[in-house]
């Protein structure tokens, strides 16, 4: 539903780059990056607010890419949501069905259709300026699916809020999605709020689409290491790749080894990075060698795993989950994240002897190409 091939646009000293993304009929694409990495400014080219340098846009079997915004098909919800302060509720809703020429009474019965889905109904005659942040994001929202738009473009659209509001919010979002089937593009840089409602997720930085999939996919699987530190991968790891039979063994920085099957083809030999997010460790009070652990000692874990002694050097409750740091060795720590039912079985202090258990499968490698920070 969304086609952007080669998009070219430079603004000043920043620039979009060979930008390319396809999102599909009926789905919830969320793009994800950080402050100046070039949404918007992507957005706006969709909008039409931005005519681009070189390039191809497509919406659905149109190209749009020198067409006018209001004959692109879209709904776009930005940043500030734009309510006309002089209109009320109902007629912001309204206002992008008037030049239509459709019957007063049709149009008034999808304004009235549109505020009691959004639970507005009570606001009809308000004025955005006694309006909540929460309640000008709705009616910010009801005026861009009015006009039962192809494409739906949501520009951060809950970063204003307040954490309970935004949650509700990510809810309403997807479950409008889900029932009208409108292909959306959400732009943010928060996590949570992407996992909320994101079925695809595309990375974007320094103008340059970097990596899209599956939010797992993402999370899990970072393509590169600029990925894996926007991505809060937690361990990252400089280590000498070197295979070993079926194996590939890991000798990591401070001293840590690790091992993954070795790949049928493309094996990497020296220099790479390792990533472990810091839930898929297992932790468990006791100390013992960094050994392989025996398959019949630990049946739950698979063939592989690795076994590595530490200590507790720093816990940080965050309420739901727990961060817990493990020295290992006299140079290395790994981040290992405990929802709060684990960490109360456990209840593990700081100087406390454990030891941490790494899967094959849980351990990612990327080629070095940049340098490791954070």
């Amino acid at each position: 539903m969304i086609h952007i091939e080669q998009l070219n646009l430079t603004v000043g000293g920043f620039a979009l780059r060979d930008v390319s993304l396809h999102v599909g009929p009926g789905e919830y694409f969320v793009l994800l990056g950080p402050t100046g990495s070039g949404k918007t400014l992507l957005v706006e080219c969709l909008c039409g607010l931005n005519r681009i340098d070189s390039g191809r846009i497509h919406i659905g079997e149109t190209d749009v890419t020198h067409l006018e915004p209001r004959r692109r098909g879209v709904g776009y919800l930005p940043q500030d949501y734009a309510l006309f302060p002089h209109l009320t509720v109902r007629r912001n809703i309204g206002f992008g069905l008037s030049g239509r020429r459709m019957a007063s009474a049709s149009t008034r019965q999808q304004v009235d259709q549109l505020m009691e889905q959004l639970g507005l109904a009570h606001l009809a005659d308000r004025l955005p300026g006694k309006l909540s942040g929460g309640e000008k994001q709705r009616v910010a929202l009801a005026r861009a699916l009015a006009i039962r738009p192809q494409v739906l473009l949501l520009d951060e659209p809950v970063s204003a809020l307040d954490e309970q509001t935004r949650d509700g919010l990510c809810r309403l979002l997807k479950q409008l999605q889900k029932r009208t089937q409108t292909t959306t593009l959400h732009v943010c840089h928060n996590f949570v709020e992407m996992l909320a409602v994101a079925d695809r997720m595309g990375i974007i930085d320094q103008g340059q689409i970097l990596q899209v999939g599956t939010p797992q996919e993402v999370l899990q699987r970072p393509n590169s290491v600029r990925v894996a530190q926007f991505v809060q991968a937690g361990n990252l790891l400089p280590a000498r790749a070197r295979p070993d039979g079926e194996w590939l063994r890991l000798a990591c920085a401070g001293g840590i080894e690790l091992r993954v099957p070795r790949p049928a083809a493309g094996c990497p030999d020296g220099e790479v990075v390792v990533m472990v997010r810091p839930e898929n460790i297992h932790l468990e009070v006791g100390t013992t060698g960094q050994s392989p652990v025996p398959r019949q000692a630990h049946h739950n874990m698979p063939p592989g795993t690795m076994v590595l002694d530490g200590s507790i050097s720093d816990v940080v409750d965050l309420g739901p989950v727990v961060k817990v740091s493990v020295t290992c060795g006299p140079e290395a720590e790994l981040l290992v994240l405990l929802g709060k039912r684990e960490y109360n079985d456990h209840r593990v202090g700081v100087g406390e002897r454990v030891h941490v258990a790494v899967a094959p499968e849980d351990v990612h490698v990327m080629e070095r190409g940049e340098r490791v920070t954070g």
